[in-house]
């Protein structure tokens, strides 16, 4: 059974982060969320708390494109406080499945190419105000690699620079290249910034045994 391997770095452009990411192993499934509270009142960080919460809670029921879209939807209305961005990416053998509300992003890097899989969102309203427009896609299984992101990244980053990246740099490397990509001369940056790269987990080869006769 296939098995995926992630890596994430998330940075705050403020005193907090509203941004909250979450990526669930489970034998050979893999969700990833990263979710953008709006705002920067703290309402927003608890909305996307409450988004991360209700993944973790209800993964292992959905199984479709058409499922993400409705859970995206029952949040929509059973937030509270505060609005958040989401994308839901679900990792399987068999493909890729998942939906989104807001300008958080996942692209998919394979064959040289970047397909956004998040490029039909609608990106408002946004999840908590009651009128959100979640979107499903779907993929062929992952077989390359998958960047998921916040709009810290997905609206500062130029779209040749971010595939010269991540042809070039190391596996372990990419979240922390790429946030360096959107850092002003200041030190700062332009907004809370989250990235997530998964892949398929590459086979170790086994030792041989060698015997001297």
């Amino acid at each position: 059974m296939p098995s995926y391997e992630a890596n994430h770095l998330s940075v705050a452009y403020r005193s907090h982060n509203e941004d909250r990411c979450a990526i669930i192993h489970d034998e050979s499934r893999t969700v990833i969320v990263v979710a953008d509270g709006a705002g920067g009142s703290g309402s927003g960080e608890r909305a996307a708390e409450r988004v991360i919460a209700e993944v973790r809670e209800h993964y292992r029921q959905l199984t479709t494109s058409a499922d993400w879209d409705q859970l995206l939807t029952q949040i929509d209305y059973r937030l509270g406080a505060g609005e958040s961005t989401a994308v839901v990416v679900d990792i399987r053998q068999d493909g890729i499945c998942g939906a989104s509300v807001g300008d958080s992003v996942a692209w998919l890097w394979q064959d040289d190419e970047l397909r956004e899989l998040t490029q039909d969102q609608i990106r408002k309203p946004l999840l908590g105000s009651g009128e959100a427009q979640p979107q499903g896609f779907e993929h062929s299984s992952l077989d390359g690699m998958l960047i998921v992101a916040s709009d810290g990244l997905g609206n500062y980053l130029k779209r040749d620079v971010l595939t010269r990246t991540i042809s070039q740099a190391d596996f372990y490397e990419i979240p922390r290249r790429l946030i360096e990509l959107v850092r002003l001369p200041s030190g700062e940056y332009w907004d809370d910034t989250t990235v997530v790269v998964c892949r398929l987990q590459p086979r170790r080869r086994s030792r041989q045994r060698y015997e001297i006769e």
